[in-house]
């Protein structure tokens, strides 16, 4: 980066570097293509934050997520760019909350955002966002509503004022304290039976009989990342803890440590 020794240009970089600060933009994003996009896009709307919270995420996929693999331009972007950005980033971010709605927030945003950015950048992206969201906003939804069944589970008063964090984590670990054998991994929904869930590890193919997920709230297809454990004499593992859950289509862009 060259030294900025014109006043203009310093004061513009002053005025960006305070509006990327409102939705946690890096440093580095404003040397990037999209990082004036994006600072363009907040002026040209009114302060909400919903917008910001899109674009924080926006943002954190581009400059963390995607660091140097990040395309050079819009135009240069592909269909799978978008799609594991709403079906692998986002669900890795998703907040858990008093009303499950953040999917539609997002969802809405997203598509407010590609229209805008379709005008600016002379690129036709919005009619692929519109099939992805027509195709899998219910997938989504469903893990939404799953994450909050679980935390909610594990943090029952986590949206009230009183909620005392460290007294819920003692619970929690002494729970795990009772099992003689956990496992931490990605897994996938294959089936279920009754209140039994039948979980495959998507690194090991093996599979686990799981108590203790809320069978109602589980399809087939959902990947969930979280721990399991069971005590020596146990036949069936128990759901311990909830990382994140993916829909189907996160499955071609998760990558798994060997």
């Amino acid at each position: 980066m060259q030294p900025i020794s014109d006043p203009k240009e310093y004061r513009e970089l002053h005025a960006n570097l305070k509006i990327s600060a409102e939705f946690d933009m890096r440093y580095r994003g404003l040397l990037e293509f999209f990082g004036k996009d994006l600072i363009s896009y907040k002026r040209e709307h009114s302060p909400n934050q919903n917008r910001n919270e899109f674009l924080r995420i926006f943002s954190k996929y581009m400059t963390d997520y995607l660091e140097d693999h990040c395309p050079p331009s819009w135009k240069q972007c592909t269909p799978s760019f978008w799609e594991e950005f709403m079906f692998t980033y986002y669900p890795y971010c998703m907040h858990v909350t008093p009303h499950g709605k953040e999917v539609v927030k997002f969802l809405f945003q997203l598509k407010k955002f590609v229209k805008w950015l379709d005008k600016r950048a002379g690129t036709t992206w919005f009619e692929v966002i519109e099939k992805y969201v027509e195709e899998s906003s219910f997938d989504l939804k469903m893990c939404e509503h799953l994450l909050n069944t679980l935390y909610l589970r594990d943090f029952p008063r986590i949206h009230h004022t009183d909620w005392k964090p460290k007294q819920d984590s003692d619970q929690i670990e002494r729970h795990f304290n009772k099992y003689t054998e956990t496992l931490e991994s990605l897994f996938e929904i294959t089936r279920i039976t009754d209140d039994t869930v039948i979980l495959t590890g998507l690194k090991s193919h093996r599979t686990y009989c799981i108590k203790g997920l809320p069978h109602k709230a589980v399809f087939p297809g959902l990947l969930m990342y979280g721990i399991i454990g069971k005590k020596d004499d146990d036949i069936f593992w128990n759901w311990c803890h909830t990382e994140s859950v993916y829909p189907q289509r996160a499955k071609n862009y998760i990558i798994i440590d060997s």
